[in-house]
């Protein structure tokens, strides 16, 4: 990865951690001010909802502005919120706080989808580790920014800790700079794209990535829960013992890079059948070290799965529909984490939380089973587009190499790439100069 990737990187991870500081004291502040566990629970699905309610339009819009441009504005106003949320602690508005945090997130939704859609370009052959490395950061910054948030309660005043969280915000507005992300350029009219549902019901890899992304999302919410009944009346370790796993199961997502590592983390079946395991072990074991040991590597292969789902949807949608229908994997996997939440405290008391665990875990491993190994394509830096895609399913390689073909307008040096047609001359349309070189079933194509 070169340095504009690893400061980008950089830039969202700051960003995203300081927007989930303000959290637990934005909690406290709710129970102290009203007593209520209603409010209290609707101040915790105001960190959700946005993500449920405004990923896939958000991604639509980084399909159709330059994206460098998106998280910029999305930097500034999560900077202007988190300061209004400082400043309604300070006077004691509890609410004012929690709207302005819910605007911080509101504010956030576009740029990872931006980022995510843009990533072939930025990092170009470097694609596949840089995109491994954003999945983390934005998985990981979920639970560290709250546990951060958490190291300051009671150290200091709550609305300090939101002037904290801007200040990491602005730190990730340095760090991202003058970045440049050009919009996709529109197809010509006989390539228009279709609508998000068409692609959907054509795309066979596009269908099964956000299958993974919901799965890997639900399991990890029952997981969550089900530890609070496993913590109290299994190990026998109270509410000690689930805070510990808690911490665990979000930090283990820091270890993702070394687990990605392993072969079977290269393919989203091999990922969903992992994950599966990993949980049914998780929930066998009878408490202690080892359970803490399968929690950290359920997190780390949690991320793994998302992150070749992510590297799936980068490669087998076209640029000018990526940052959609990565929106839109954002939306299902919050969504199906909220469900999750709904169901496992009714589902857990009637089965168990053993049983509960072994069955989701199973039902992991059975998704993955029921596809055919064509439909989970292989992910990885050089390895997420292995095969041609059906009819409109762009998939990009270099030629001679099976190597995914991608970030050819940032290079230093742009220059053209053609591809041997089936007749064996190039399969580049009349008029083609630059840009991304898409096979086919029918071919080379450029797009």
């Amino acid at each position: 990865m070169n340095r504009q990737v690893r400061l980008v990187i950089l830039a969202h991870a700051s960003a995203a951690v300081g927007m989930g500081l303000p959290w637990p004291v934005l909690l406290l502040a709710v129970e102290q001010a009203s007593g209520s566990e209603l409010l209290l629970g609707l101040a915790g699905a105001a960190r959700l909802a946005p993500y449920v309610a405004l990923s896939w339009l958000s991604g639509r819009l980084a399909d159709r502005r330059e994206r460098a441009h998106i998280v910029r504005l999305s930097l500034w106003a999560r900077l202007g919120c988190l300061l209004v949320c400082g400043a309604g602690l300070a006077a004691n508005q509890p609410l004012i706080a929690v709207i302005a945090a819910t605007g911080a997130i509101i504010a956030g939704t576009p740029a990872y989808p931006a980022l995510a859609a843009g990533m072939p370009r930025l990092a170009g052959r470097a694609s596949g580790s840089a995109t491994s490395l954003l999945v983390t950061v934005e998985v990981a910054s979920f639970v560290v920014g709250p546990a951060v948030g958490g190291l300051f309660v009671g150290r200091m005043p709550p609305a300090w800790v939101a002037v904290v969280g801007s200040v990491f915000v602005m730190a990730g507005l340095l760090a991202f700079g003058r970045t440049a992300m050009p919009a996709p350029e529109l197809p010509v009219a006989h390539d228009a794209p279709s609508g998000m549902w068409t692609l959907l019901r054509r795309n066979r890899s596009a269908r099964h990535a956000l299958a993974v992304v919901a799965v890997v999302n639900a399991l990890l919410s029952v997981v969550g829960l089900a530890m609070l009944q496993l913590a109290h009346g299994v190990w026998g370790s109270g509410d000690e013992g689930f805070g510990l796993g808690t911490a665990l199961l979000g930090f283990g997502a820091l270890g993702a890079p070394a687990v990605s590592r392993l072969r079977p983390m290269m393919s989203g079946r091999g990922c969903l059948l992992a994950l599966g395991g990993t949980a049914a072990v998780f929930g066998v074991v009878p408490g202690g070290w080892p359970a803490l040991v399968a929690l950290a590597l359920l997190g780390a292969v949690a991320v793994c799965c998302e992150s070749v789902a992510t590297a799936v949807l980068q490669t087998a949608v076209r640029d000018s529909q990526r940052a959609s229908v990565l929106g839109l994997a954002d939306t299902v996997m919050v969504g199906a984490a909220m469900v999750a939440t709904l169901i496992t405290p009714w589902a857990g008391e009637r089965l168990g939380p053993v049983t509960l665990i072994l069955l989701v875990g199973a039902g992991a491993g059975a998704i993955a089973l029921a596809w055919t190994s064509e439909g989970l394509p292989v992910g990885g830096e050089s390895s997420s587009a292995t095969r041609a895609e059906q009819p409109g399913e762009g998939v990009t390689f270099r030629a001679g190499h099976r190597e995914p073909v991608v970030g050819l307008d940032g290079h230093e040096r742009p220059r053209i790439v053609t591809l041997p047609g089936r007749d064996g001359h190039p399969g580049l349309r009349p008029g083609a100069v630059l840009g991304e070189v898409h096979v086919s079933a029918h071919g080379p194509q450029l797009w």
